[in-house]
């Protein structure tokens, strides 16, 4: 599979992604892709890899990932369990330590970008009062101009998960995930697991 580093831009903004993704009120899939290239069956030994800095973070979305892969019948292994050092996580190293453990694809999951998004509008300002006199009357008069442009401000995180074939090492399928406006109630992980995960089982790629 080569030497190459898997680790990817983005890393160490997962903490902050996290943070924002276990307190989202709102949570969208924005991409479902799969390679029509790949036309064999669906994965049923996956290693799944975090690509973060932060040990307690990568062990929770691994773990999350293992717990539900295996509940829909996947073998599944977290990647902090084979190589406890995010930084020695390699193509080569990987494929070293899957040996004799018959895995068929990775799952690696990564931050995109962790932004604030701003919707603006305008309001509405009073419609001009009908009447049967002039332009300039009072009675037509506009009493207040225009309001000026409002804005919604939302906190944004993107976080993207790909699957990559074992024995090739070729991208099978690709998906992102935005988290929006943060609120005080947590406990969103598990969500974000089950919605990635049923992506890929709407792509025939798990069972």
């Amino acid at each position: 599979m080569g030497k190459m580093k898997i680790v990817m831009p983005g890393m160490l903004l997962f903490a902050t992604a996290l943070l924002t993704l276990s307190c989202a009120s709102s949570m969208q899939l924005t991409d479902n892709w799969r390679n029509s290239a790949y036309t064999g069956p669906a994965y049923k030994k996956i290693m799944v890899v975090a690509m973060t800095k932060q040990d307690d973070v990568r062990q929770s979305i691994e773990d999350e990932f293992a717990k539900q892969l295996r509940s829909r019948g996947v073998e599944a292994a977290a990647c902090h369990e084979c190589i406890p050092d995010v930084d020695k996580v390699t193509r080569e190293e990987l494929a070293k330590v899957s040996q004799g453990m018959g895995i068929e694809a990775y799952l690696i999951v990564r931050v995109l970008r962790v932004g604030t998004e701003v919707q603006s509008y305008q309001a509405n300002s009073p419609s001009a009062m009908a009447g049967s006199t002039g332009t300039d009357s009072m009675m037509n008069m506009q009493w207040f101009g225009p309001e000026p442009a409002m804005g919604k401000r939302s906190e944004v995180s993107t976080l993207e998960s790909r699957l990559y074939d074992g024995k090739t090492a070729n991208i099978v399928w690709r998906s992102t995930v935005n988290a929006v406006n943060p609120s005080p109630s947590g406990g969103q992980i598990p969500k974000f697991v089950s919605l990635e995960l049923k992506a890929l089982s709407e792509k025939q790629l798990i069972p």
